[in-house]
């Protein structure tokens, strides 16, 4: 059997419960490497991009001696962006897998 590729190397959500239960991270491991710290999920979720990028998302680069391009940081935002978009999906879909619903919202 092979082994699947991963969609989204490097990307991984994080939480703290304990001291900031109303924060999530995201997580670039892949250069450029980031931390992006979401203080408002409830804005987080009705967000589009642009009010994610501009507004949201506390973005702290964990190589900053580091000379990434602009374009190479945008590309690792939009790639955390579509990863927690995607990431939400699956739990919703897992959520209603382990519930007993079904797409169509009958049991």
């Amino acid at each position: 059997m092979s082994k699947k590729e991963p969609k989204y190397p490097g990307c991984w959500y994080a939480d703290n419960l304990i001291d900031y239960p109303d924060h999530q991270a995201l997580i670039h491991l892949d250069f450029p490497r980031c931390i992006v710290i979401v203080r408002n999920l409830e804005d987080f979720e009705y967000s589009d991009y642009d009010e994610f990028r501009n507004n949201i998302a506390d973005i702290q680069w964990l190589d900053p001696s580091e000379d990434w391009s602009e374009e190479e940081k945008e590309f690792v935002i939009v790639k955390l962006w579509n990863f927690s978009v995607e990431q939400e999906r699956e739990e919703e879909r897992l959520w209603e897998e382990n519930n007993g619903y079904s797409d169509d919202g009958l049991l």
